[in-house]
């Protein structure tokens, strides 16, 4: 199984946790940092699929946000 390492950004827009992916232009939204992180991960396979790259694929987030 190959890896697939992502720079994710992590902002707080009022009581949203925003993360972006800027290498793959994707962003998501959620309650919790968790739930934002999920969903940019299930667009994200999105994307994989279709541009056939999905196969056999672990994303690796690597999280910068600020303190």
């Amino acid at each position: 199984m190959r890896e697939l390492k992502v720079t994710v950004d992590i902002r707080q827009d009022n009581e949203w946790f925003v993360v972006v992916c800027e290498e793959y232009h994707l962003s998501a939204k959620g309650i919790t940092i968790e739930d934002s992180l999920t969903e940019l991960q299930r667009k994200l396979y999105e994307y994989l699929e279709d541009e056939q790259l999905s196969v056999n694929v672990s994303v690796i987030f690597v999280i910068k946000m600020p303190i």
